[in-house]
């Protein structure tokens, strides 16, 4: 099955935003109280992390997936130099996204002219790969692997995160081949990794797939730090493998670093499912959609469906149930 660019960065970006609310709040009960009915649309930040953003807006790690994205569609492709380049060029005129850690010491070691990353194990160095597994959908397995790792090595050093890109490529990959999501993860952990130990933390996911989402989380961890976030992340995928919209919902009621892990399920969720069960408030209400849009279509030019839920009611009481797929832009008739 060829893999769509909307269905995979769109997923991504838009658990990402959903996740701005609630974002590096690590105290569940104060996470339900906020949100007693769940998360189900965008919100401002509720934490004071993300200052100046509102409902509808990134993360900053959604903003640097942006930015990758526009590196990609803009070069025709992914460059490691020249992402590079871009990611330090939107750093320098990007006044609000927050940075953390890993970020600013990337940029003090390119500052001092050394082209290393952070010893940074968050998963988001990870997080970000949607675009380059957009972009390189015709490539080889093995080259759209390079150019993950490549994307995350830029920003974190971490072997096991560097290997959890490669991991979640594989994923995708195997997805796009037909296989469901849980067959997926199985194939993706049988890869050899230099330092990730995908089988374990997949073994650990599927120990819990049975219990519920807020105790899973807490008793995984609610950091970005990859040994927690990681196996947390495939617990939401197994889990809640065919609810897409679930999966992201309660990602997000989980807490912590929920953002970290819900590029990555979003992304494989796209994979999956494609966008029609995305709700069209969670991509009308992206601050962003419109240079997504155009982004995307450079990346890749199949125009992304649309689809509405059609109910023909009849006198004698049965009905007609029907879905309206609808094209990416207005009807022309």
């Amino acid at each position: 099955m060829p893999m769509i660019a909307h269905d995979l960065v769109l997923p991504s970006l838009a658990a990402d935003a959903l996740c701005l609310g609630p974002h590096w709040i690590y105290n569940q009960e104060k996470v339900a109280r906020l949100y007693p009915d769940g998360i189900r649309r965008y919100d401002a930040p509720k934490s004071q992390y993300h200052p100046g953003k509102s409902a509808g807006d990134f993360t900053h790690y959604g903003d640097q997936t942006l930015a990758l994205l526009r590196s990609v569609a803009l070069r025709g492709g992914f460059d490691a130099e020249g992402w590079r380049d871009d990611w330090s060029r939107f750093w320098s005129k990007n006044t609000t996204a927050y940075r953390d850690g890993a970020t600013a010491t990337t940029l003090d070691n390119l500052a001092h002219g050394l082209a290393s990353p952070s010893e940074s194990n968050d998963l988001a160095g990870a997080s970000r790969i949607a675009p380059v597994v957009a972009a390189l959908s015709g490539a080889s397995l093995e080259q759209r692997i390079k150019a993950a790792r490549e994307q995350t090595a830029l920003t974190h050093g971490d072997p096991a995160t560097i290997d959890c890109a490669e991991f979640f490529t594989r994923v995708v990959e195997a997805v796009a081949a037909g296989a469901p999501i849980p067959q997926a993860l199985e194939t993706a952990a049988a890869a050899a990794y230099p330092a990730l130990d995908a089988a374990g933390a997949l073994q650990a996911a599927q120990a819990r797939i049975a219990d519920a989402p807020l105790a899973t989380a807490a008793a995984f961890g609610l950091t970005c730090h990859t040994p927690e976030a990681f196996p947390l992340a495939l617990y939401f995928l197994l889990k809640f493998a065919n609810q897409p919209l679930e999966a992201l919902v309660q990602n997000a009621m989980a807490g912590g670093d929920s953002s970290a892990r819900g590029l990555l399920i979003g992304l494989v969720m796209g994979a999956a499912h494609g966008t029609d069960w995305m709700p069209h408030a969670w991509l009308d209400e992206l601050k962003a959609r419109v240079e997504l849009e155009a982004l995307l279509q450079l990346i890749d030019p199949t125009p992304a469906r649309r689809s509405e839920k059609v109910v023909i009611p009849h006198p004698d009481g049965h009905q007609l149930d029907g879905v309206l797929d609808l094209p990416a832009g207005p009807p022309k008739a």
